[in-house]
């Protein structure tokens, strides 16, 4: 996660540190059942990407992405804000480089170092998107990926939600304080300098679907 969810350094005490140690409680018990849905969007939509790229995992949880991406060939690099999530995932993938850091540092120590940035369902957890954005734009090579998911929302998805589970859906006390439809995303990727090419979706159905799968470009450096 993003110091612009936390705004405070990792492993200091916060509030929202706090939050995360305790959502990563049991790192051995997490599953997603969408892990192999995502896995298939990246065979397909990512199958340019050289074999010997440079990834960095952004929010990456027990590192079950890292080792997929390790899986294909690529030099992954995986961080988190969560300590407890970062030393399950040392435990699990001990050939795998993780860290509990986040993204600015990253940044600012890695700039235009990777040539792909994975992102998956975190942004919607982000006071500042913009910030987030634009740290992902400086860890980015010219030209380079970022690949992000999010949960969707959409006009028939969102009239249902508001009709049978409003209030279960935007819990005030829940992870989730973004919501994004296509419009609102796209905006926030060109104006932090991304070009968003693929735009699909993965969980459910359509027009119900669970979250975005969504690939850009870095075509130019992003705004300050």
């Amino acid at each position: 996660m993003s110091n612009h969810e936390a705004q405070v350094k990792p492993g200091t005490g916060s509030a929202i540190d706090r939050y995360y140690e305790d959502y990563w409680q049991a790192p051995e018990d997490y599953h997603d059942p969408t892990a192999p849905q995502r896995q298939a969007l990246w065979r397909r939509h990512l199958a340019a990407l050289p074999s010997d790229a440079a990834v960095l995992d952004v929010g990456c949880g027990d590192g079950g992405f890292c080792a997929f991406f390790k899986s294909l060939g690529y030099d992954v690099r995986g961080i988190d804000i969560s300590r407890r999530a970062v030393d399950y995932a040392r435990r699990r993938h001990p050939d795998i480089s993780f860290d509990v850091r986040l993204i600015e540092d990253e940044a600012a120590e890695h700039a235009t170092t990777y040539d792909c940035v994975f992102s998956s369902e975190v942004i919607e957890h982000l006071f500042d998107v913009g910030g987030y954005l634009q740290a992902i734009n400086r860890a980015l090579k010219p030209g380079g990926l970022l690949v992000l998911t999010t949960p969707y929302h959409g006009l028939i998805k969102n009239l249902t939600i508001d009709l049978f589970n409003y209030a279960g859906h935007y819990d005030p006390l829940g992870q989730h304080i973004r919501f994004f439809d296509r419009k609102s995303l796209g905006r926030c990727l060109t104006r932090f300098g991304f070009e968003p090419t693929v735009w699909t979706a993965y969980g459910r159905p359509s027009p119900l679907w669970k979250s975005f799968f969504v690939v850009s470009r870095k075509v130019r450096e992003a705004e300050e």
